[in-house]
């Protein structure tokens, strides 16, 4: 027998993107669950372009290429040179009123919405916040409201994507964020829709409407870089991000290095200093440089509050 959560589940999901359909669409496209779903469905009531972006041999386009693949859609892949990324983000510094920060991360998206041949641009904004896929979710002893998350997203859109969107005379479809999908996924206790890995009823919806199993349960981070070697994986790190934190005490500092060292292993270095902590952040690219960022900072948060 269905259950009947996660028929409510794929239902709202299905008619979400079917709503969205009203002409030809691109997708923002990493290769991940998010986006690949989307695309998936609105292949069956409209001609849709797959747009990926990132600097070239980056490990996400590379799960952007697989995935397409396992889709059968086609993919337009955007290879833009670092040096060229910082070209762009100085005209979308010029169009946009975001902070410089802002700027670096929301490049990928900007470019895709720039090479968009179409009126509306989907993407999967909404499921992470909406189902707990960062990894900040998943830390022991770690304080989240999935719903505030989805909240503080709706409140972002119109002064990033929305405007992005429109600076390109494109429609900006987020079909994760349609009352619908936010209602059925709420038939979930967040520990539910966070599971082990992130995202547990969203994956299981996935493989009920059909996606191919490697891209349902492929792990957030493995979508995103790969299974290569850590030293391959090191030499894409083109993008950083130096952080400084000040805690009460030495102590607290280190025992925060102790609690976010397992996650964050690999992408970000740390010292501390007497009470300072000192932190770099290194990815492959500027998306992944923003989630990597907002992962560690809300580890830390956690962390801080646990040693208090």
């Amino acid at each position: 027998m269905r259950d009947s959560r996660l028929a409510k589940l794929c239902d709202s999901i299905e008619l979400s993107v079917k709503d969205c359909c009203k002409d030809r669409i691109s997708v923002s496209f990493s290769g991940g669950i998010d986006s690949t779903l989307i695309a998936f469905l609105a292949q069956k009531h409209c001609d849709v372009e797959l747009i990926a972006v990132g600097i070239p041999d980056a490990h996400d386009l590379k799960a952007a290429r697989s995935a397409s693949e396992l889709i059968d859609m086609e993919l337009k892949v955007i290879e833009v040179e670092p040096k060229d990324m910082i070209t762009e983000g100085m005209e979308m510094q010029k169009c946009l009123n975001l902070s410089s920060m802002e700027v670096e991360f929301m490049l990928p998206f900007w470019i895709a919405a720039k090479n968009s041949d179409n009126s509306i641009l989907m993407c999967g904004q909404g499921a992470d916040e909406l189902f707990g896929g960062y990894a900040r979710f998943r830390a022991e002893d770690a304080e989240y409201n999935l719903e505030k998350e989805v909240s503080d997203l709706l409140n972002r859109l119109p002064d990033r994507e929305n405007k992005i969107a429109k600076e390109f005379g494109l429609e900006l479809a987020c079909p994760y964020l349609a009352k619908s999908v936010i209602k059925a996924a709420g038939e979930y206790s967040p520990k539910e829709r966070i599971g082990k890995v992130g995202k547990e009823p969203l994956r299981k919806a996935a493989l009920e409407m059909g996606l191919p199993e490697e891209i349902a349960q492929r792990k957030k981070k493995a979508a995103q870089y790969g299974s290569g070697s850590q030293r391959a994986i090191k030499s894409l790190m083109k993008h950083r991000i130096e952080l400084e934190f000040e805690f009460e005490t030495a102590d607290i500092a280190n025992s925060v290095i102790v609690a976010t060292e397992p996650e964050n292993k690999g992408w970000v270095e740390t010292n501390v200093q007497g009470n300072i902590l000192y932190a770099v952040i290194k990815a492959p690219n500027l998306g992944s440089l923003r989630e990597t960022t907002e992962d560690f900072m809300a580890c830390v948060s956690v962390a801080e509050k646990v040693s208090k």
